[in-house]
C-alpha cells in the first residue's frame, strides 16, 4: 500500500509540471470551444442571433440580438441587443491536477495498457461532459436572466422553455462545487474502475 502511494505521489509530482504547461498553451482555444459551442446551442434554439464574439481576458463576450422582429400593438420596433460575458476558467480552473491524478493512477495501475487508454478516454470524456453540462445550464440561465432587462425582452424568451429555479441551483453547484471536486470525482472513477478490472484478473 505504502509503495502503491509512494508511486502514485511521484507519478503526480512528475506529471504535474508538463501537463499544466500544456493547458497554458490549448486551455484558450478548449474554454472558447466549449463556451461557443454551448453558448450558440442556447441562442439558436431561443433564436437570438450572436453577431460577434470577442476574448477579453480570461472572459468570451458574446453580442446577441433577436431573430425575429419585435413590433408593439402600434407596428414600434422594439429590437434589442445585449453584451453577455462567459468565464469559463471559473470551471476549467482544476483540469491540469484532474489530469495529472487521472494519468497518475492509470500509470501504476497493473492492468492491460488497452484498458488503461479505456479508462483514461472516459475519465477525459466525463471531465468533458461535466464541462459542458456546467456551460449549457450557465447559458440557460444567464439567458433566463437577461428577461428582466424589460418586457419586452421577457415576452420574446418566455416564448421558449425558460430554466426554471432547480435548473439554475444545479448551474450553480456544478460551477461552484463540482469543479473544485472533479479531481477527486474523475480520481474516484478511475480507481474504482481499474481495481474492478484487476480484480477479474485473478
Amino acid at each position: 500500500m505504502r509503495s502503491s502511494i509512494f508511486k502514485l505521489t511521484l507519478f503526480f509530482l512528475l506529471l504535474f509540471g508538463p501537463v499544466l504547461m500544456g493547458w497554458v498553451y490549448i486551455k484558450g482555444y478548449y474554454n472558447f470551444f466549449v463556451t461557443s459551442s454551448t453558448f450558440h446551442l442556447v441562442t439558436s434554439y431561443y433564436k437570438l442571433v450572436p453577431i460577434k464574439s470577442s476574448v477579453q481576458g480570461k472572459e468570451v463576450v458574446f453580442t446577441i440580438k433577436n431573430e425575429i422582429p419585435l413590433r408593439d400593438i402600434n407596428g414600434k420596433s422594439h429590437d434589442f441587443e445585449l453584451d453577455i460575458s462567459i468565464d469559463m476558467e471559473a470551471v476549467t480552473f482544476n483540469v491540469p491536477l484532474t489530469l495529472s491524478i487521472l494519468l497518475a493512477i492509470i500509470l501504476i495501475a497493473k492492468v492491460p495498457r488497452q484498458k488503461k487508454w479505456e479508462v483514461f478516454l472516459t475519465g477525459v470524456a466525463l471531465l468533458f461532459l461535466l464541462h459542458m453540462a456546467s456551460m449549457l445550464l450557465f447559458a440557460l440561465c444567464t439567458i433566463k436572466a437577461i428577461t428582466t432587462v424589460n418586457p419586452y425582452i421577457h415576452y420574446y424568451i418566455h416564448q421558449h422553455f425558460v430554466a426554471g429555479e432547480l435548473l439554475c441551483a444545479i448551474k450553480d453547484f456544478l460551477v461552484n462545487y463540482a469543479a473544485r471536486f472533479e479531481p477527486f470525482l474523475i480520481a474516484f472513477y478511475a480507481w474504482i474502475t481499474l481495481h474492478y478490472i484487476s480484480l477479474r484478473k485473478l
